[in-house]
């Protein structure tokens, strides 16, 4: 089965393990369960992930929840975290860790829906009806 590539305007990024590439989605479910597995707040995991200081545990526990949230099929949707963190750890913990970062600080950020899908940028006025 052909899997739907991310789509950065629907709030979707892609991380790249064992030469298969998943699509990850930051919606608030995942977020939720993120916090719930680790025991810590977006805002911790993701300062932990500036400062290169995330688990593999905790890694493989944030992948597998934003894998599950993106997956097309029902395969995907049964990753395994332990699994994952090995993986992880096989292909360099810098390059995963800089993806799931990157996708805590998006969902932190306030640019999404619930469903994980990013908001439509606001159009605004500064008041003014142009040069003067």
């Amino acid at each position: 089965m052909a899997r739907r590539k991310a789509n950065p305007e629907r709030g979707e990024h892609e991380l790249v393990l064992d030469g298969v590439t998943y699509r990850l989605r930051p919606s608030h479910n995942a977020m939720v369960a993120i916090e719930a597995k680790t025991g810590r707040s977006i805002m911790d995991l993701f300062r932990a992930g500036n400062t290169g200081s995330l688990s593999l545990e905790q890694m493989g526990a944030i992948a597998g929840e934003l894998i599950r949230e993106g997956a097309d099929d029902e395969l995907t949707r049964q990753v395994d975290d332990e699994r994952l963190s090995e993986l992880i750890y096989e292909g360099g913990v810098h390059r995963a860790m800089a993806r799931l970062t990157l996708c805590l600080i998006d969902a932190a950020s306030g640019g999404r829906k619930a469903s994980g899908e990013a908001k439509a940028a606001a159009v605004g006025t500064n008041g003014t009806a142009g040069a003067a």
